[in-house]
């Protein structure tokens, strides 16, 4: 196990040192899906050993060329959100979801810590409609912007299940809030 590990730790690691090099690549993003909606796909002890490693590695390169270090992750993290802010040090996260991982929780938990990205949930932004979506996203929107290090958007990537006029909708109150 450890050797597949190491081995597409060195690929990443890798790929990484030549998109950190090139000047137009302002940020190195790493995706890699820990978790499900109860706890990590692997024993936070296997991940401390095995993957968050790597990932330090892959800040080390960002941070060294002066580029951040993002992270998506879907799934529940409560167990290694320490390790991927302290021993990690992203700087910032991608992946909420109101089930495991709600990004307004998340902003009050560890917002002074590191930048969160998205959190409109794919679900209700699929299934909501117009006054209650709008409604949640103005509440989002209202916990997660103050004291900054947020960037507004939806929890995952927008999939083709969602209505236009649901995420024309978002868009629209984002332009519209302020604080």
């Amino acid at each position: 196990m450890e050797a597949v590990f190491n081995t597409y730790g060195q690929l990443i690691y890798d790929s990484y040192e030549i998109a950190a090099s090139v000047e137009e690549v302002g940020v190195i993003w790493h995706g890699d899906d820990l978790g499900y909606k109860t706890a990590t796909l692997l024993s936070p002890e296997h991940l401390r050993r095995f993957v968050f490693p790597w990932f330090e590695k892959y800040r080390q390169i960002a941070h060294e060329r002066g580029k951040p270090f993002w992270y998506h992750c879907c799934g529940n993290k409560d167990e290694i959100m320490g390790d991927l802010i302290e021993s990690v040090k992203i700087d910032a996260l991608h992946a909420f979801e109101d089930g495991c991982s709600p990004v307004m929780e998340y902003k009050n938990r560890y917002g002074d810590r590191l930048g969160l990205i998205g959190g409109v949930d794919i679900d209700k932004l699929a299934r909501l409609e117009e006054t209650a979506l709008r409604s949640y996203i103005r509440e989002v929107l209202d916990t997660c912007m103050p004291g900054g290090r947020y960037v507004f958007g939806s929890g995952n990537s927008i999939c083709n299940f969602i209505p236009v006029e649901n995420y024309l909708g978002m868009l629209d109150e984002a332009y519209r809030w302020r604080a």
